[in-house]
């Protein structure tokens, strides 16, 4: 299928394909994104964020972010045919520390997978596993607008995550939602 730019954005660009019968598709794509789960004696890690996309409620969320600053960027790693697995761990290390005051090596962190969106809309996430990791003795190193969107952490027990991510007025990404299940209940591997 031959896709044509007809939209670019700094993080998204929207393609259209004509088919042999004169059907249109779309998709729109946006460069990845990492979370990571942060554990340490049966505890997991979590943020508290003023979210834009919900009028500026309080939410539960994994440290995390972008991959990349732009889809172009994105797109020029990909065109170098390097592994965005290597630049996802490099990325979630920054995160962590910016977000939660977290430091961990990259190489000790543990990969659990890539959620894939979908087809008609391309926005990978990529999840990570650090159960190795100092904290930074001055806490979070937010970014100038990461500074009026968190709120802080909080450590939980499992079981207490496992019950707040059902809930999705407390913790409403619900791809991280199923991650974090699966971490807990073991069907990841880890």
């Amino acid at each position: 299928m031959n896709w044509e730019k007809v939209w670019s954005g700094k993080m998204w660009v929207a393609e259209q394909s004509t088919q042999s019968d004169g059907r249109i598709f779309e998709r729109v794509l946006r460069a990845p994104g990492s979370r990571i789960l942060i554990v340490k004696n049966g505890k997991l890690l979590l943020t508290r964020e003023k979210r834009g996309e919900l009028d500026g409620a309080v939410d539960y969320r994994l440290p995390g972010g972008k991959v990349f600053d732009t889809n172009e960027a994105f797109q020029a790693y990909v065109e170098s045919s390097k592994d965005i697995v290597d630049a996802s761990r490099d990325s979630i290390s920054k995160e962590a520390v910016e977000e939660a005051g977290i430091i961990v090596e990259s190489s000790k962190l543990s990969y659990l997978g890539v959620d894939v969106l979908g087809a008609t809309v391309s926005w990978d996430l990529h999840y990570w596993l650090a159960t190795e990791f100092e904290m930074h003795e001055a806490g979070a190193q937010f970014h100038e607008s990461e500074a009026d969107e968190i709120e802080g952490s909080i450590w939980l027990a499992l079981g207490e995550v496992a019950t707040l991510v059902l809930n999705q007025k407390q913790f409403s990404e619900s791809r991280s939602a199923m991650m974090i299940t699966r971490y807990i209940n073991g069907s990841l591997g880890v």
